[in-house]
């Protein structure tokens, strides 16, 4: 099994709110916005806009803000889309331009498995907030059916894919790569597989 931090591929586009008062009546209204909340109940689709496109190209993924992505209609029509809704609430929003639809995935799996005594982290001074986490230990047993997934000490800021442990149809990790999307990087910060030299 390996576990994969999710990224934005910044070569690929950034969406921003067209709305510049988007935030600040999210942050109003969702006390954790992207952080374990369920929103669609009340959710407003955005319109978006696409940050620099002279200098970054269409993907099927796009960055948006921490601890969420946003995809396109193509990706929520395909496998890849039934296994993104697996783990979480998908949230519509549009181009400003075109109209086109897209979807904000706003994760709501969360599971207690990260390994605090053996992974390397950074706290505030009381030890109560994960400011960071250097290096990663997981404790694999713990991770549920979802294979994205946030753990507590990252919810506002990291996603996660967790590969090797299901048939790869049923694998965000897997799928992602199968049908050719772009927009996503995923840095491995742990595996359970021991290396033979």
């Amino acid at each position: 099994m390996k576990i994969f931090k999710i990224k934005p591929d910044y070569a690929n586009w950034s969406l921003m709110a067209a709305d510049k008062n988007f935030w600040k009546t999210a942050f109003q209204k969702y006390k954790d916005l992207f952080a374990l909340q369920v929103m669609y109940p009340t959710w407003e689709p955005p319109v978006l806009y696409i940050r620099d496109p002279a200098r970054t190209t269409r993907g099927a993924f796009h960055g948006f803000s921490p601890g969420t992505f946003a995809y396109s209609n193509e990706v929520n029509e395909s496998d890849l889309g039934e296994i993104i809704e697996r783990s979480g609430e998908i949230l519509p929003a549009t181009f400003d331009q075109t109209g086109e639809k897209c979807y904000i995935f706003n994760c709501t799996a969360c599971y207690n498995c990260l390994n605090r005594s053996d992974s390397l982290l950074d706290t505030t001074p009381d030890g109560t907030v994960v400011t960071q986490v250097k290096k990663y230990t997981f404790h694999a047993d713990r991770i549920g059916d979802c294979n994205l997934f946030k753990v507590p000490e990252t919810k506002s800021i990291e996603i996660y894919a967790v590969t090797g442990r299901d048939e790869p149809e049923d694998e965000f990790y897997a799928q992602y790569h199968a049908l050719g999307f772009t927009g996503l990087k995923f840095e491995e910060v742990w595996s359970d597989e021991v290396e033979v030299s």
